[in-house]
């Protein structure tokens, strides 16, 4: 079956929000086999490590469960919303480690394998950081340098505007069009 419009698919993710909303473990099921290889991609990414990455997946999984019931969707599409969700845990992760989110150009090479990972986990780790290094290398470089601070930075949207010297506006656009493309991407089967 064709993947859904953009806008069709988003709006399937805010009903089953709202079936989430209202306890339904299924619609929980169905969000997490959407999001859950674009999500632990970027959980990859910020945190360095497959084992990690996987208890931020479910931390996540499990905010989304209790809080889907206040996603408004006036405010970010269901996707974004659940980037938010992760990204918030990871720094608070990187911040509880005591180590510093990396605001300087992201390094897309390999990650570090943790200590006890298996190889089938590395390996699906390192697969699937390739292919967030490919959804983000086929972004043009001012849109993926505002995503790559938005995703992996303490910043806020106005401070990555002052950083690129960019308005506010146009920013917020870079990221939210980044975030589609990433999301697309990733959530495609692999080649």
């Amino acid at each position: 079956m064709p993947p859904l419009p953009e806008h069709e698919a988003a709006a399937e993710e805010a009903r089953l929000l709202a079936r989430i909303g209202t306890g339904d473990r299924e619609a929980l099921r169905e969000l997490y086999a959407r999001y859950k290889a674009p999500l632990f991609s970027l959980a990859v990414r910020l945190l360095g490590n497959a084992g990690e990455s996987e208890e931020l997946l479910q931390d996540t999984f499990v905010k989304v469960w209790q809080h889907a019931a206040s996603y408004d969707a006036r405010k970010s599409r269901p996707f974004t919303w659940a980037v938010t969700i992760l990204r918030r845990g990871g720094i608070d992760a990187l911040r509880r480690r005591g180590r510093r989110v990396a605001t300087q150009p992201l390094d897309l090479g390999t990650e570090p394998a943790a200590a006890g990972e298996t190889a089938r986990g590395a390996a699906e780790a390192h697969e699937d950081a390739a292919r967030l290094r490919g959804a983000l290398a086929s972004l043009p470089p001012d849109p993926r340098r505002a995503l790559e601070l938005a995703l992996f930075s303490a910043l806020t949207q106005s401070e990555i505007a002052q950083r690129l010297r960019q308005p506010v506006g146009t920013v917020k656009s870079w990221i939210r069009r980044g975030l589609l493309d990433l999301r697309a991407t990733l959530a495609s089967p692999a080649l």
